[in-house]
């Protein structure tokens, strides 16, 4: 069977970082190496941990932007060669924040290493707008799937990372990646996040007049 670029796609809690834990455990469980990775740049679970809402939790490689990662990978392939294993999947938490080139470069790694790729990770920012990892991995996976949740409205599935600031008003301006988790994003539909954007407009022309 050909290796494949998987991208599993879904907004803020809706347990993909469960879903990842759970299959590299099922992976392990039956004797498959695994390579697990997440970007540096998130910061929330400490050096080197995945955490998931649920508590499952597990050690994994953090990798910076700078990272080649078809080298790193064939490294670390090459070593559990010469230990006469064989590497059969990487699995990425937080793949929204690769660049474009290391996306690349992990279909490099299904393609000429013939090891399966398993990203995890958010579509948009809290503008709806996709992050460059995620736009590049749209283009080149094999297989996407979004994993779903149902916004609080209870009509909707989530769609929106809408972001706060501590006084609870929804922000609508400021940089893509701002690293945080409850305590300043919540996942509601698209109806929701515009209906919560026109509040905020309203109360501003509100103290304006």
């Amino acid at each position: 069977m050909d290796s494949k670029l998987y991208f599993y796609h879904g907004p803020m809690g809706s347990s993909k970082s469960a879903r990842l834990l759970t299959t590299a455990y099922d992976f392990e469980e039956k004797g498959i190496q695994i390579m697990v990775l997440k970007p540096s740049l998130d910061t929330r679970d400490g050096e080197g941990i995945i955490r998931s809402r649920t508590s499952l939790e597990r050690k994994c490689i953090m990798i910076d932007k700078e990272i080649n990662l078809y080298k790193a990978i064939k490294a670390y392939k090459n070593v559990l060669a010469s230990q006469f294993e064989t590497l059969k999947w990487v699995i990425i938490d937080e793949c929204q924040f690769l660049t474009e080139e290391q996306v690349d470069q992990l279909s490099d790694v299904v393609d000429f290493l013939d090891v399966n790729v398993m990203c995890f990770g958010l579509r948009t920012d809290f503008q709806s707008h996709l992050f460059p990892g995620s736009k590049r991995l749209f283009e080149l996976a094999d297989d996407i799937e979004e994993i779903k949740s149902t916004c609080e409205c209870g009509e909707r599935k989530t769609s929106i990372n809408a972001r706060f600031d501590e006084d609870g008003e929804i922000v609508t301006e400021g940089s893509q990646v701002e690293i945080g988790g409850n305590d300043k994003y919540k996942a509601v539909c698209r109806k929701c996040w515009k209906n919560k954007v026109r509040d905020k407009l309203l109360k501003e022309n509100e103290t304006l007049n």
